[in-house]
């Protein structure tokens, strides 16, 4: 699994492309923030590449991208920017956007502001409101807490999941109560073997030096603080056609955020995926990939 380092916006993105180039092109946007495509690029790229030409990135400052300093600046917009300045650089047109978890988030944005650029999102296990969605978490690991018997962590849950605290002591808790949840905090997430990393090709020491990269562009980004406004109220507004794909047992999108993209999208479409979680691409590789490859070709079928 190679990619290549293009400058974008003065910085180096890791990119990876793969697939015929005449074939329609989609852009995978990964989640964390402070995650990388590498995850994502194991179990679909074979998949999707087949009938699609898959493009995927490190977003700044991230993994193999170049590092974000700690005096350099970074905020949402430069991921905005970056997603569409990479299109230009390609030479393509119009391609299709599909954003996993914070990546949906970070989706939303960009076809709010470049709905020309995108022939269709779709949007797998996406948050529209983090703070929604890290309540809901909550909920979800306070059950696990009280499986395996620790019934005060387990209130410490509820405690914040239905308060009021500011967002940024949200988070805390949030990362603090599924630190302590220990090697179960996947389970949190998916019903299913969380071990969705089983093809490891860098070094412990490399894996150190993404995750100190990753650490300084998540904390930025938390930093600025538009990362805790809700995209709910932009629903309404996307012109492009989008597709949610939603795990079952999917902790982070939560039914109010659910309802108010079946309410509010005006050309939008849901797949619930029974057996999944918040990982559809890895619990259900081979539907999700029929999926999105239908989905896109459908869209660009219609827009010819």
């Amino acid at each position: 699994m190679e990619g290549v380092l293009i400058e974008v916006r003065g910085k180096r993105l890791y990119v990876e492309i793969h697939g015929n180039e005449n074939a329609p092109s989609l852009l995978y946007l990964h989640g964390g923030p402070g995650e990388s495509c590498y995850e994502f690029m194991l179990h679909q790229t074979q998949r999707l590449s087949d009938k699609l030409r898959l493009i995927s990135i490190d977003q700044r400052g991230v993994w193999r991208s170049d590092i974000i300093e700690e005096d350099e600046p970074l905020n949402l917009q430069d991921l905005v920017e970056d997603c569409e300045q990479l299109r230009k650089n390609l030479g393509i047109q119009r391609w299709s956007v599909l954003g996993h978890s914070f990546g949906g988030f970070l989706g939303v944005l960009y076809a709010s502001y470049y709905p020309n650029s995108i022939e269709c999102l779709i949007l797998e296990g996406p948050s529209f409101d983090f703070i929604k969605s890290f309540r809901n978490w909550l909920r979800k690991a306070a059950s696990l807490y009280e499986s395996i018997g620790k019934v005060e962590k387990a209130r410490e849950c509820l405690a914040v999941a239905n308060g009021n605290q500011p967002p940024h002591e949200t988070l805390n808790a949030f990362i603090e109560l599924g630190q302590g949840l220990g090697e179960l905090r996947m389970k949190v997430y998916t019903p299913n073997d969380g071990n969705n990393y089983t093809k490891m090709l860098y070094s412990d020491s490399q894996m150190e030096e993404f995750g100190r990269r990753s650490n300084i562009h998540f904390s930025k980004l938390i930093a600025e603080g538009r990362i805790f406004d809700s995209l709910l109220p932009k629903l309404k507004d996307l012109s492009v056609p989008a597709l949610l794909i939603k795990g079952r047992h999917d902790p982070v999108i939560c039914e109010e955020q659910t309802q108010t993209f079946v309410r509010d999208v005006r050309n939008g479409f849901m797949k619930i995926y029974d057996e999944s979680g918040h990982l559809p691409h890895f619990e259900e590789p081979d539907r999700f990939a029929m999926d999105v490859i239908q989905f896109v070709l459908e869209q660009n079928d219609s827009s010819i």
